[in-house]
């Protein structure tokens, strides 16, 4: 069995504009080229056409002419530039690093057959400012005043709501209220609510509602003005009061840590210092981190390709609407928070080749030795056969998103070596 190979097209390719990492060719053929495959074109669609009078494919030259001559030239030109995108971008000698955009195809008669190609690239620098970086490493200790501020969280956590013995609501109370709001007497659809907890304290989605509350007695009814909505629009609340609740801190004791699950309160309060200098050097090591990324991006400033940023963009909004439980947000709100995320985006990208390029130059590679490593290590913090299964599929699947990520860490730490490091 052979293989047909296509004739090169004999493109002339010229680069016609550069802007940041996008190039903008103009691609030429002859206009041989062009008339030859309009007439193949009509060879396909003559040998298919259906026109009334005749059997399929038997329809007169002259006629299939006449009726499919724009299919016949926009199908030649489809074929053209597809055979002509590859050809052209071996013959500019680029890389492109996402798919090429084809746009003002020319189709004059008489003239050669022309499209411009937009193809973006990598960005051109010479990386510097990764040597004999200042950096600064703050520690964060777990001060006895961040051990009993995380203690009164915990007990916070635990505290159990009580019937008060007031007999009027007051701004410590958590109120349970049947209520609904009404606007020119009638009931708001979904603004309405049985035996609902409120929490004097906190700030409520509908302005003036705890204000309504206070002073309220026990089985009262009371009406007062609200703002209900985006566009705060004015309501009645109608509300009963059926409780009055105070909030009751466990003592802190040893029972109370033993209903936490330890031995007494000393025991508790070491714990909760562990865990305290554990969080205190991730936040440091973090905080290391976002500074020489920061130093990185301060010295090394150049245009990243657009449709990089965009998809980082999209990936960066998606993690931020999941993290959040946000969904069906109205585009507006959408773009809003796209901007946000814009300038984040493009750095993320930029510092993704800076990195790239200081491992290219200081020739730092990840080997399958260091990717082995990395799944070993994997497996030993798996707690059972089917996690290490999981862990060993999902290696293989992202090997090279791992090896990149490994290369990436490999050069943040050759720059630390070099760092001048202060502490506090």
């Amino acid at each position: 069995m052979t293989t047909e190979t296509r004739k090169p097209l004999g493109v002339k390719v010229k680069q016609i504009k550069e802007e940041g990492c996008a190039l903008t060719y103009e691609v030429q053929l002859s206009r041989e080229t062009f008339d030859k495959s309009v007439e193949a074109a009509f060879s396909r669609i003559q040998s298919r056409a259906r026109i009334p009078g005749f059997r399929p494919g038997r329809a007169p030259a002259e006629i299939v002419r006449k009726q499919f001559s724009d299919r016949a030239r926009a199908d030649a030109a489809d074929e053209l530039v597809q055979a002509a995108v590859p050809e052209a971008l071996k013959s500019s000698g680029v890389q492109p690093i996402s798919s090429p955009m084809v746009t003002h195809v020319h189709l004059e008669d008489g003239k050669p057959f022309a499209f411009e190609l937009v193809v973006e690239v990598p960005p051109k620098f010479e990386v510097k400012g990764y040597k004999g970086l200042s950096l600064t490493r703050h520690s964060y200790p777990a001060s006895p005043e961040e051990i009993v501020k995380r203690l009164d969280q915990l007990r916070e956590g635990n505290a159990r709501l009580e019937t008060s013995a007031a007999q009027t609501v007051g701004k410590e109370h958590y109120v349970l209220v049947d209520y609904e709001l009404l606007r020119e007497g009638k009931r708001l659809a979904g603004a309405h609510g049985k035996q609902e907890m409120v929490d004097m304290s906190a700030q409520q989605t509908v302005e003036g509602f705890t204000e309504g509350l206070l002073g309220a007695r026990r089985g009262e009814d009371r009406e007062f003005p609200v703002k209900h909505g985006r566009d705060k629009q004015a309501a009645v609340c109608r509300v009963r009061v059926t409780e009055i609740k105070e909030k009751h801190l466990p003592a802190l004791d040893d029972d109370f840590a033993k209903d936490m699950g330890f031995d007494g309160l000393a025991a508790l309060k070491a714990k909760i210092g562990e865990m305290a200098v554990s969080e205190g050097a991730d936040r440091s090591e973090r905080e290391l981190l976002q500074e020489i990324d920061k130093a990185l991006l301060a010295a090394n400033k150049f245009a990243v390709p657009s449709s990089l940023t965009e998809h980082q963009l999209e990936q960066n909004l998606l993690r931020l609407m999941r993290r959040l439980g946000m969904r069906g947000l109205p585009e507006a709100e959408l773009e809003k928070l796209r901007e946000k995320l814009r300038s984040q985006s493009e750095d993320e990208v930029r510092l993704s080749f800076i990195l790239a390029s200081i491992a290219v130059k200081e020739k730092l590679v990840v080997g399958d030795e260091d990717f082995a490593k990395e799944l070993e290590k994997n497996l030993t913090q798996a707690e059972s056969e089917e996690q290490k299964k999981d862990v060993k599929e999902f290696f293989e699947q992202r090997r090279e998103g791992i090896t990149s990520a490994l290369r990436d860490r490999k050069t943040v730490d050759f720059i630390r070596s070099s760092a001048k490091l202060t502490e506090k």
